[in-house]
């Protein structure tokens, strides 16, 4: 065979060997590709102890739609009121209403209004989660205690005790809905 030939097969040779690799490669990465975020189902992501988180949804002439995240057991009774400042306490606005947390941790719930024209700009939404309120469901007490013992008073930033050596969780998130103040 003359150096020419030899040359060429041996280039052809090591062509047709990185031809090769590249589609072996090729599959190997198809088939090991994750699924995209769309079809992952993720696993719950681990929290050192019990939470509440709120997010205020869309606010209507006469409503307040508040969404929220929880680890608590599924059927916890969460309750939901608007409220603004006013000195060291609150002032309230409408009832409070019971959200169910649901068996993915998550809530939702409708706050109505009564007046809306008299709704502060900066208003909050505050949640509670407790058993001296109102009776929670026995799977959840049997999980967070009755008297709210396991939410871990001492280490959950949420975490308070109220009167009868009770413990609640609580939370609160800002709801601009009020009609802004007015420009100076």
């Amino acid at each position: 065979m003359s150096v020419t030939r030899r040359k060429l097969y041996a280039s052809s040779c090591g062509a047709i060997a990185l031809l090769i690799l590249v589609i072996g490669w090729s599959a190997k990465g198809r088939s090991n590709a994750a699924p995209p975020p769309s079809q992952q189902r993720r696993s719950p992501l681990p929290a050192p102890t019990f939470y509440l988180a709120l997010k205020q949804g869309k606010c209507w002439q006469n409503e307040v739609e508040v969404h929220g995240a929880s680890n608590l057991p599924p059927g916890a009774i969460i309750d939901l009121r608007l409220a603004e400042f006013q000195g060291d306490g609150w002032l309230f606005h409408g009832d409070a209403v019971n959200a169910i947390l649901g068996p993915d941790g998550y809530f939702t719930a409708r706050i109505p209004l009564a007046d809306y024209a008299h709704l502060p700009h900066n208003l909050m939404v505050l949640a509670t989660f407790g058993t001296a309120y109102h009776q929670q469901p026995t799977d959840v007490l049997h999980i967070v205690g009755d008297r709210g013992e396991h939410l871990d008073v001492l280490m959950n930033p949420q975490a308070m005790a109220v009167s009868g050596f009770s413990t609640i969780l609580f939370e609160i998130s800002r709801a601009p809905c009020g009609p802004s103040p007015p420009a100076d």
